[in-house]
């Protein structure tokens, strides 16, 4: 073992910032209250701009919520009509293949009856067209029928 490995080494406390520590450590002094009281003015500030920002937006979502009650309530009317042109499309759909059928055999009718009248005048034996007016007496009264 040598000497030197015997020696103790003494470490002495260096200050930083020499006086910056000791302002920190210092709560009381002028620089720290001024900044104190400039920071409580701000933060009153931020916080009355935060109650008037909630006051807005509070009121902006009462109006929106107020049209949508309005939109919804049209919606459930909206919803009763479509209900009632339902129904009628039911008793349309009901009654539409009678009538249509009705027209298409008035139509048919009338087509038979006139190819009855004709075929009637251009016979020449008199039996046949006694026959064919026969044909178009009953033709009339099932039109009338019909109708």
């Amino acid at each position: 073992m040598s000497p030197d490995n015997n020696k103790v080494h003494k470490l002495e406390a260096v200050p930083h910032n020499g006086g910056a520590e000791n302002a920190l450590e210092n709560a009381d002094s002028p620089a720290m209250a001024e900044t104190n009281r400039d920071m409580s003015k701000v933060a009153l500030i931020v916080s009355l701009l935060v109650v008037v920002l909630l006051v807005i937006f509070f009121f902006g979502m009462n109006r929106n919520i107020a049209g949508l009650t309005d939109e919804v309530k049209s919606l459930g009317e909206l919803r009763n009509e479509m209900s009632t042109l339902d129904q009628r499309m039911v008793q349309m759909e009901e009654g539409l293949p009678s009538a249509m059928k009705r027209i298409i055999a008035h139509d048919m009718v009338n087509d038979m009856a006139m190819k009855a009248a004709y075929l009637g005048n251009t016979l020449e034996d008199e039996q046949l067209r006694n026959r064919m007016q026969d044909v178009l007496m009953s033709l009339k009264e099932v039109r009338g029928a019909l109708e």
